[in-house]
């Protein structure tokens, strides 16, 4: 579908309505993609499935695992460790300077306590993904 593009003083009268009805059908869309999305990652989840093909479609479930650190956590048990502060890793602000920490960790640079201290604090999330993609046909590249 090609945009039109308007020019002058009607641009904001003639585009604001457009956008306005274009973004209203989306919003429908979009909502029942995320629906059937759903549906789609249940149905293959209860029926142990990670691939199915159907109607010259094929969809692949797969599972991420995503860490992520508590930062509020992170500054009360690193607080405990004044090298957190001599290594910029812990602000005054009393924030933890992710970049920071993460180059420290890489120059081995931490205690042991201070990775048993950090590790408490890492949270774990599963993030399940859905891909779509069109199958192929005999002889097709």
């Amino acid at each position: 579908m090609a945009r039109k593009v308007v020019k002058g003083e009607d641009a904001l009268d003639t585009l604001i309505p457009s956008y306005a009805e274009h973004k209203e059908q989306f919003d429908v869309i979009d909502g029942i993609c995320k629906d059937e999305n759903k549906q789609i990652k249940r149905l293959l989840e209860i029926g142990k499935k990670n691939t199915y093909k159907a109607g010259g479609y094929k969809v692949t479930r797969s599972v991420q695992n995503r860490d992520t650190m508590d930062e509020e956590a992170l500054c009360i048990r690193l607080a405990d460790f004044p090298i957190a502060y001599k290594l910029g890793i812990i602000k005054v602000k009393e924030y933890v300077d992710m970049s920071m920490l993460e180059d420290a960790m890489y120059k081995k640079q931490l205690t042991p306590a201070m990775i048993q201290a950090i590790e408490k604090c890492r949270e774990h999330k599963e993030v399940v993904i859905l891909r779509l993609s069109k199958v192929k046909k005999e002889g097709e590249e």
